[in-house]
């Protein structure tokens, strides 16, 4: 693998890594935040935000 690979890899990392952080860490601190599961309801599908009375 050349250098210019390993670089693209390297960038594409950081940036999935560096948006999951972001958005489900974010939604781990604040408290009307919460994860939407899929149809399944096996697995994250992404963060609804609603306050806790409209639950």
């Amino acid at each position: 693998m050349d250098l210019w690979t390993r670089l693209l890899l390297g960038l594409t990392a950081f940036a999935v890594l560096g948006y999951i952080s972001l958005i489900y860490g974010g939604c781990a601190a604040d408290p009307d935040c919460h994860f939407r599961l899929c149809a399944g309801g096996r697995s994250l599908c992404g963060v609804d935000h609603a306050h806790v009375q409209d639950r």
